[in-house]
C-alpha cells in the first residue's frame, strides 16, 4: 500500500453514498484506509461507533478528531490489530485496488467481523467504456485520479470483485452502479438485459455478507 505523497483532497471524501449502504444495526465498524476521517465522522453522525486504521500518519492523527479511535499502520504489512469479532462491520472506500495482495487482506479482514458482519467497499471497473477505448489505441496513461489512479496496483471487472470477495467466504448481496446517467444509456442498459451498465460503470458498490461457518 502506498503511503502520501497526494493532495490533501484525496484523502478527504465524506463518499455518503457508501456510508448509505452501512447497515444500521452494525453498531461497530472498522474503515480500513479512513484517511482524514471525513467517512467515519458521517458514520458516526449515523450512529455507528467507527475504528479507523490508517497508513499515513498525517491522516491519521487528522481522523482521531472525527473518529472514536485510529490506528496508524499498514494492514499488508503488520495486519489488522484487532481480535476476532470485534467487529459488526467493515468499509472498504477504494482501498482494495491500493493493495499489493487485497484477496489476503479481506479474507484476514472478514475474521475481524461478527457473524453476522458485512463488508462495504467502492472498487473502479475496469470494464469502463472510456478504458476499453483508450486500450484500443493502444493507451493505458496512468492518473492522479480515476478508474487509472497512479496508485492503483490491481484492477478489477465485476466478474473478479465477485471472485474476490467468494474467496473471503463472503455472499455478495448488494451491487451499485456508479455512472453518469442518461436517457440514452438507461435504454440500451433496458434492450441488454443490465449487460451495458458495465460499461458505463466507473465504481461498483458491494455489499458482502459473511458466510455463516458450518459446524
Amino acid at each position: 500500500m502506498q503511503a502520501g505523497g497526494r493532495p490533501e483532497d484525496y484523502y478527504n471524501q465524506a463518499r455518503p453514498e457508501v456510508a448509505a449502504l452501512v447497515p444500521p444495526r452494525c453498531h461497530r465498524v472498522l474503515e480500513v484506509g479512513c484517511g482524514c476521517g471525513e467517512l467515519g465522522r458521517l458514520l458516526r453522525r449515523r450512529g455507528h461507533h467507527v475504528t479507523g486504521i490508517e497508513l499515513v500518519p498525517e491522516m491519521a492523527e487528522r481522523a482521531r478528531r472525527w473518529l472514536d479511535s485510529v490506528v496508524t499502520a499498514d494492514v499488508e504489512r503488520d495486519g489488522f490489530p484487532f481480535p476476532a469479532a470485534s467487529f459488526d462491520a467493515l468499509v472498504f472506500a477504494d482501498v482494495l485496488e491500493h493493495l499489493v495482495d487485497p484477496w489476503r487482506v479481506l479474507r484476514e479482514a472478514v475474521e475481524l467481523l461478527a457473524e453476522d458482519g458485512v463488508v462495504v467497499a467502492s472498487i473502479p471497473n475496469v470494464q469502463n467504456i472510456d478504458v476499453l477505448r483508450r486500450l484500443l489505441r493502444g493507451r493505458w496513461d496512468y492518473r492522479e485520479r480515476g478508474i487509472l489512479d497512479i496508485g492503483h496496483l490491481r484492477f478489477f471487472t465485476l466478474h473478479s470483485i465477485r471472485a474476490l470477495f467468494v474467496q473471503a467466504d463472503l455472499t455478495v448481496v448488494h451491487i451499485g452502479h456508479r455512472y453518469r446517467r442518461s436517457w440514452w444509456r438507461e435504454i440500451l442498459c433496458l434492450t441488454t438485459a443490465g449487460w451495458a451498465r458495465n460499461l458505463w460503470t466507473r465504481q461498483y458498490l458491494i455489499v458482502g455478507h459473511r458466510i455463516k461457518k458450518r459446524l
